[in-house]
């Protein structure tokens, strides 16, 4: 603080700074209620809310702008610093629970691996709520200064707007948005550093960036439960669209015999609040859903075998889907997963098959079926009975 109190920690869309001191201020002004602190909102939010629980040693659960907390179905372990609520690649809801020392190595072994304090800014244009989003910014803001630029929206002239103030920046993205900030006309002259996770990155949009704009975007593999498995950090494209980069230094894997990835680091979690039969997740150890094949220090990746469902980055729940479109159209049968999407960097379509004539499935039925479901839940394909007698 003493170093860095008068230092942006913060930078806002209107040009405004939130210096080091006034964020440790409004953190320890936070009177913590019901043993945790909820850590919700745009990224001024989830940084007070941050630093608030680590300054007080009370546990801080994540929660995504437009989801409702969920409520752990077990008691907060002992020593829990952080609680993720993500559906990841089981396709489950579920609580995860962090030390802080696990935390802190997935941010310090992704800090020293992309040596992002001489990268400039990063910018947050993606949900800090999300692991990729919290880790390679706001946490290294948190602890180790590194200055976080605030992008209201993702899109690309909000975009531009928030980088522009800086000389150089560190860009972490979807293969989605990379995508449409390509063809959205963004600059990317500050650019000192390109990132993508969260879904797979095509050869074709990697070439694009590099032909367009001299861009190397570095692909990244991880896992919400053990943090940053790996990263592309040459500066030349892939040949393989199934690399997903180096293991990083401190990481250890293994492939199992049904072809999943076992992660053993110190940044994997402690748990989840409900398990389910054979998981292995705890104790230094996570089996992924993930069917990845490693060779010569690298990881190359060949599907994910679990039940989620990823669009655009975003892990959703079959589950989940299916519960809300029953409550609004009080369906006996009904199966909800995912489909390859012929938008490659969409990742998958959302499937919905229906004990229904196909003609019962109109406009009106679809209207009513989405009533509950935020936007990107809504299924692309509806499918009803072969038989429309």
């Amino acid at each position: 603080m003493a170093e860095r109190g008068t230092q942006a920690a913060l930078h806002l869309a209107d040009g405004k700074g939130v210096t080091f001191q006034q964020l440790d201020a409004d953190a320890r002004a936070i009177k913590p209620a019901g043993g945790l602190i909820l850590a919700q909102g745009d990224v001024p939010d989830i940084l007070r809310a941050l630093l608030a629980g680590f300054l007080h040693g009370i546990p801080v659960q994540l929660v995504e702008k437009d989801r409702q907390r969920r409520v752990p179905a077990v008691p907060v372990p002992p020593g829990t610093a952080l609680i993720k609520q993500t559906v990841g690649g089981t396709g489950l809801r579920r609580c995860q629970f962090f030390t802080f020392d696990q935390i802190a190595a997935d941010v310090d072994r992704l800090h020293k691996a992309l040596d992002l304090g001489a990268r400039g800014v990063g910018v947050a244009a993606i949900s800090c709520a999300h692991s990729f989003g919290l880790t390679i910014t706001v946490l290294q803001t948190l602890l180790h200064g590194v200055a976080t630029c605030f992008a209201p929206q993702p899109f690309a002239q909000p975009l531009m707007e928030a980088m522009k103030q800086h000389a150089r920046v560190f860009l972490p993205g979807v293969p989605a948005l990379w995508k449409a900030w390509l063809m959205g006309e963004v600059g990317f002259g500050n650019v000192s550093l390109a990132l993508s996770a969260g879904s797979p990155l095509t050869l074709d949009l990697e070439r694009l960036a590099f032909e367009k704009h001299g861009l190397k975007i570095h692909n990244l593999y991880g896992t919400s439960e053990c943090g940053t498995v790996s990263w592309d950090e040459s500066p030349v494209l892939r040949t393989d669209a199934r690399d997903v980069g180096s293991i990083l230094p401190g990481v250890q894997v293994r492939k199992e015999d049904d072809g999943r990835l076992t992660v053993m680091s110190s940044s994997v979690g402690l748990g989840y609040d409900e398990t389910l039969p054979n998981e292995r997740y705890g104790d230094g150890l996570f089996t992924t859903c993930d069917q990845i094949e490693p060779c010569g220090g690298r990881l190359f990746f060949e599907r994910s075998v679990g039940d989620g469902i990823n669009v655009a980055g975003r892990k959703l729940s079959p589950g989940e889907i299916a519960s809300k479109i029953r409550r609004a159209v009080d369906l006996p049968s009904l199966t909800i997963r995912g489909a390859t999407s012929r938008d490659p960097e969409r990742c998958q379509d959302i499937v919905a098959e229906l004990d229904l004539p196909q003609s019962a499935i109109d406009a009106e039925f679809k209207t009513r079926a989405c009533a509950l479901l935020a936007p990107w839940e809504v299924p692309r394909k509806w499918i009803g009975r072969k038989n429309d007698a």
